[in-house]
């Protein structure tokens, strides 16, 4: 059970170090991908410590993996 915490721990904290670094890249200056993948480290520590004392971890990437409830609903109303 361990092993499903740490995948899900790096994924909520590789999010937006991957956003902040590839907005870094696209601006194209050293200094300011190396500034923002600095900031995307800080506040992907922030957020998968947020997320993990909120809802918890497996709650979080269950609703975001699982079966949306929205589309059960609308394919019982199209059949009727």
């Amino acid at each position: 059970m361990w092993i499903v915490t740490v995948v899900f721990r790096l994924q909520a904290f590789v999010a937006p170090v991957n956003l902040f670094g590839a907005i870094g890249f696209v601006i194209g200056h050293e200094t300011f991908f190396y500034l923002l993948l600095i900031v995307g480290v800080i506040t992907g520590i922030i957020v998968a410590e947020y997320i993990r004392r909120k809802t918890g971890l497996d709650t979080f990437f269950g609703r975001i993996y699982g079966l949306n409830e929205m589309d059960e609903k609308f394919k019982r109303k199209n059949k009727k």
